[in-house]
């Protein structure tokens, strides 16, 4: 399994350059998670893709194929372009082993990027199970709308998984907002970012995860192509939020 004594589990961040060709995207991570064996791995938001819309209107019924593709003897969570009832949406997967499910389609489109001209914007917040913990689901965008994250904060979630691609000119907004997620919601925040030059856009990696305090436990910076392992720990959330009990203060105005 994931865990040792019940209440640590072990998370990698891939912090990925994306490729213009999905097949390249998808052996990319194949060749550098296929050495690992019952493990989770978070990758960043589109990450067969990126944000090229000819290129996700040419694939975007080819992407469980994609994702079938990936070593089957590992978690795969990251976000895809999905069509479903002639809609389009970002959303967030889980792959383990050869079970595929769509947890949450991203509900903040990023304007700068015409993602709301292109996707359909998601409702629902999406709590999901990795073992012991409970987790949230949220992308990219969707770090800078704290009621979201409010959600997850009022059933319990111990982590908060975040495909991104965040580019590198904002990337100093990014890791505060993430840091405070993680405060003010008792919980852990991980993030996959993309690196380097995509589409014109240079996107920012500085992948990371923060534990409940707001410490950044890792942090990618600019490296690109590599896996990044850290081991999350329940007794933190516990503790952080017995001698915090902040849940009972909460006035939702």
């Amino acid at each position: 399994g994931y865990y040792i004594l019940g209440c640590l589990m072990k998370v990698n961040i891939l912090q990925l350059k994306i490729e213009e060709l999905p097949e390249k995207n998808i052996e990319k991570v194949a060749s550098l998670t296929k050495v690992y064996k019952d493990e989770v791995f978070l990758l960043p938001e589109l990450f067969t893709t990126g944000f090229n819309y000819e290129i996700i209107d040419k694939y975007i019924d080819r992407q469980t194929i994609f994702l079938n593709m990936l070593p089957h003897q590992n978690t795969y969570i990251g976000s895809i372009p999905v069509s479903k009832d002639g809609e389009k949406y970002n959303t967030m997967f889980i792959k383990s082993g050869e079970r595929l499910s769509f947890l949450y389609n991203k509900i903040h489109l990023f304007f700068m990027m015409n993602e709301d001209s292109y996707f359909s914007p998601g409702k629902d917040v999406a709590l999901f199970q990795l073992d012991d913990f409970k987790c949230g689901c949220a992308i990219c965008f969707d770090l800078r709308f704290p009621e979201l994250f409010r959600k997850y904060f009022l059933q319990d979630a111990d982590i908060i998984f975040i495909p991104m691609q965040w580019p590198r000119e904002r990337v100093l907004q990014m890791i505060p907002l993430a840091q405070a997620r993680a405060i003010e919601n008792q919980c852990y925040i991980v993030v996959s970012n993309a690196i380097g030059k995509i589409w014109g856009t240079f996107f920012g990696g500085n992948s990371m995860l923060i534990s409940p305090v707001g410490e950044i436990i890792t942090n990618a910076c600019e490296v690109e192509d590599e896996v990044f392992s850290l081991n999350i720990d329940k007794n933190i959330v516990k503790e952080f939020k017995t001698s915090m009990p902040l849940k009972q203060c909460i006035k939702l105005l």
